[in-house]
């Protein structure tokens, strides 16, 4: 059968997901033993004292980059360790806590999940991938393959996927035990459930002012080091670092090509275009090795490019379209129409697979031609295929492409050899339309070698008179530089997603604070220099720029709120406080269970708690709040005649307290009760 030739032919690499809101990672493992790179000492992280080995990182690791490159993507290979080893501790997490709680699961729980009518897409997805019907034949033909004539040596690398597959699986429905015991526990009960009603029934209807501290002189209120300093022991826990922190600033030089290059590629792309236009085809060209010439028979609805569609709609055979520079990706492109036809560019057909001897070609083709169908031969075994099937044949090879096209009335036999057979019947031809021959040439424009070692030497030269971090930031821009700020860890798999950056992270934490790195040219398409500022450990210390700036506003509000509250005190219409402040009276809304108040904005938790307790037609004033200080008068309060039901408060909760706002920070919550550590650097 169909399942047995693939099974042959080639490995099948799975990407599992697990179905789980918590957790998405990519399990199994390469083949290879790589301790000799790591030595003895090769544990790369610990969970709550749990170690993560190198060598099963490693491997992740290569399944994880080789599934990317199956599926054509080219990602950088430090974000793939980032995220690999991201998921291999959130695994840990979570499977502590299966074990804590005793979850287990079922023979025939797996058995269902495996095999049954409705189970795992893992499975299906692996079944459908070999030409297989259901989860159960799939099973069948892995553990019985005399039955269907195959050797156990046949099937061994599809059955070993299969047992990863159910590994996967198993943990699957441990997962999702977790989340529904998870979900059980934590439920509203009739105080929750009146406590949101309350807190979102009444809706108060304000008139108030605000004196924003932004209106105030910052000059007359600048904190003291001191002030600065006491503020930052009250938010002290704002600024606790989970990992090592390196304050930076570095400099990264686009390798583009020079003026001069883009004047040799324009004159050389001059006469490619003078070669194209002396004959009909591309022969002229076919010699260069800068340009990428690709030729293919389309129709027009296949050409995305509204230039080119246009120019290839209206031109003549042998024109030749002007050269279009892209600039962001320094790339010339030439189109050429060599020829159009009036040909058959589509056929709906049955396709039927034969995998045996002639004799059984045979006697299948003439079963089909005797009017059997693909379902009637269901049980035939080596006999698979697909029906009416619409099929573009425009750019298959002629000889098939004539058979299609001159097919006889019934089945016949499109290709064939000793062991196997693709048996055809065409049900119905596309009419003829325009089909067009182009010729696509490309030239990408490089930075040539002078131009690379000209960058290169400015920035060396850059670098060796300004060899402190202290100089590099200062000097930056009067040398053409733009010398930007950053911040990264060890688990920094890309300074600013600069690719292939990782070497400088790692340089960063092997080096002394005022240092600058040497070029580091990783990325072949910059040249990168950092120079590291600062270096922290525990907490983000009050002698940073950014921090002292986020402490010094908010000691600066202080001293702002406490001369407002001040002035203010014994105001007693609504009116002096406008006065005083110097502002005019506005109205807003006020619901007590709301994050966000119209036209004040988010965060201030003292003017909404106000608002809730305050006495109708009572000016309350002043309250100090984040933003600046506010007095008001409760104009009118609607409370909703409408009771929230039990199924929408408790759908509310779920979503704000409960088990769903759990669930979306379960790892966080795991992570922080237990110590993590990691040793990338060491490694990657």
């Amino acid at each position: 059968m169909a399942a047995l030739e693939k099974i042959r032919q080639k490995a099948v690499l799975l990407t599992v997901a697990i179905g789980v809101a918590l957790l998405a990672f990519i399990l199994g493992d390469a083949e290879r033993v790589v301790s000799s790179v790591f030595g003895n000492n090769n544990t790369i992280a610990k969970v709550d004292g749990e170690k993560i080995d190198a060598i099963e990182f490693q491997n992740r690791y290569e399944l994880a980059s080789q599934q990317l490159q199956n599926q054509g993507q080219q990602v950088d290979a430090a974000l793939i360790q980032q995220q690999v080893m991201e998921q291999m501790i959130q695994e840990r997490l979570l499977n502590k806590e299966i074990e804590k709680v005793g979850i287990e699961v079922s023979n025939s729980e797996i058995t269902e999940s495996m095999t049954g009518a409705n189970a795992n897409y893992m499975v299906t997805q692996f079944a459908q991938s070999l030409g297989v019907q259901s989860a159960a034949q799939l099973y069948d033909l892995l553990f019985n393959p005399g039955k269907y004539g195959a050797t156990p040596e046949q099937v061994a690398e599809a059955k070993g996927q299969w047992e990863k597959i159910k590994e996967e699986v198993v943990k699957n429905l441990k997962y999702t035990k977790l989340q529904s015991l998870i979900a059980g526990a934590i439920q509203a009960n009739k105080l929750d459930r009146e406590q949101l009603n309350e807190e979102n029934a009444v809706t108060n209807t304000i008139n108030f002012v605000k004196q924003s501290y932004e209106s105030l002189n910052d000059e007359k209120y600048k904190p003291t080091d001191a002030e600065i300093k006491a503020q930052y022991e009250k938010d002290k826990a704002l600024f606790r670092l989970d990992e090592e922190m390196r304050k930076i600033h570095y400099v990264a030089v686009d390798v583009v090509p020079s003026k001069n290059d883009l004047d040799k590629a324009a004159a050389m792309i001059g006469e490619t275009l003078d070669s194209l236009r002396k004959e009909n085809g591309v022969d002229l060209v076919r010699n260069n090795s800068e340009l990428v010439i690709n030729e293919a028979k389309v129709r027009l609805s296949d050409i995305r490019d509204t230039e080119v569609k246009n120019f290839v709609a209206n031109a003549a055979v042998g024109d030749v379209s002007e050269p279009k520079f892209e600039n962001s990706i320094a790339t010339y492109t030439i189109t050429k129409l060599i020829g159009k036809e009036m040909a058959v560019d589509s056929v709906k057909v049955n396709v039927v697979s034969v995998q045996g001897a002639k004799s059984l070609q045979d006697s299948v083709l003439n079963l089909l031609n005797e009017g059997k169908t693909l379902a009637d031969l269901k049980d035939v075994k080596g006999v698979s295929g697909q029906e009416d099937q619409w099929q573009v044949i425009l750019n298959v090879a002629d000889s098939v492409k004539t058979k299609l096209t001159n097919a006889p009335a019934g089945y016949f036999a499109l290709d064939s050899n000793a062991e196997a057979a693709f048996l055809c019947k065409v049900i119905e031809k596309k009419a003829p339309k325009t089909i067009y021959n182009i010729a696509a040439i490309e030239h990408k424009v490089y930075p040539s070698t002078e131009t690379t070692t000209g960058l290169n030497d400015k920035l060396q030269e850059f670098i060796t008179t300004n060899n402190t971090a202290e100089t590099f930031e200062a000097n930056a821009v009067k040398a053409g530089y733009n010398c930007i700020a950053s911040t990264v860890t060890p688990s920094t798999a890309q300074i600013d997603r600069i690719e292939n950056s990782r070497k400088a992270v790692q340089w960063l934490f092997e080096s002394k604070v005022g240092k600058v790195s040497p070029i580091l040219t990783d990325n072949k398409d910059k040249l990168l220099v950092v120079a590291l500022d600062a270096a922290y450990t525990d907490y983000a210390p009050v002698s940073d720029e950014q921090v002292k700036l986020a402490e010094s506003i908010k000691a600066a509000n202080e001293k702002k709120a406490a001369d407002l509250m001040a002035k203010l005190e014994g105001k007693k219409t609504l009116n002096d406080f406008a006065t005083a402040m110097g502002v005019a009276v506005d109205t807003t809304q006020v619901t007590f269970g709301q994050m966000f108040i119209p036209k004040v904005g988010a965060g201030e938790s003292e003017l909404t708690a106000a608002v809730a307790t305050a006495k109708p037609n009572t000016v309350v004033g002043p309250v100090k709040g984040n933003t600046g200080v506010y007095a008001f008068v409760v104009t009118n309060s609607e409370k909703s005649e409408r009771k929230v039901t039990d199924q929408e408060a408790n759908r509310t909760f779920a979503s704000l307290r409960g088990s769903q706002a759990v669930m979306r920070n379960a790892v966080a919550i795991l992570r922080k009760s237990v110590k993590v550590e990691k040793d990338m650097l060491r490694f990657f």
